[in-house]
């Protein structure tokens, strides 16, 4: 039974196809959602400082799409690199404080050391989590 050259072109191509679209999925950084973020959603605080009646400047939110304050809210992140617990997140937030909010892009490189904690490595504050009713 002779042989289909058009069967062989046919898989040839297909394979072409998945090889190049391989690559490029390694080469292009495509970055992930924050909620990957290995962390428990809620309220952290300074490590030091007592859950109840934490000042403002101490606490962040992590409701899994960025990690907020007092002065911004309503934060989008992406995963930029990952490298073990060391993450590198580029969130926009709405800022308040000023005579009306606007929305401003930053960089953060954090450290999850647990699932309730994890260091911010720009400032050098360690935050943990604490439970909403003790707030």
């Amino acid at each position: 039974m002779p042989r289909n050259p058009f069967r062989r072109n046919a898989v040839r191509a297909a394979m072409r196809t998945i090889r190049y679209s391989a690559m490029l999925a390694l080469l292009l950084p495509v970055p992930a959602l924050a909620d990957t973020l290995p962390l428990a959603r809620g309220s952290y605080v300074e490590a030091g400082t007592p859950c109840r009646g934490a000042p403002n400047v101490a606490l962040r939110d992590y409701q899994g799409d960025g990690i907020g304050s007092s002065k911004a809210g309503q934060c989008r992140a992406r995963v930029l690199a990952r490298i073990g617990q060391r993450y590198t997140l580029r969130q926009d937030c709405v800022q308040y404080g000023g005579p009306r909010p606007y929305r401003a892009a930053d960089r953060l490189k954090i450290r999850v050391d647990s699932r309730t904690s994890y260091t911010d490595l720009r400032a050098g504050a360690h935050y943990r989590w604490c439970r909403t009713t003790n707030l």
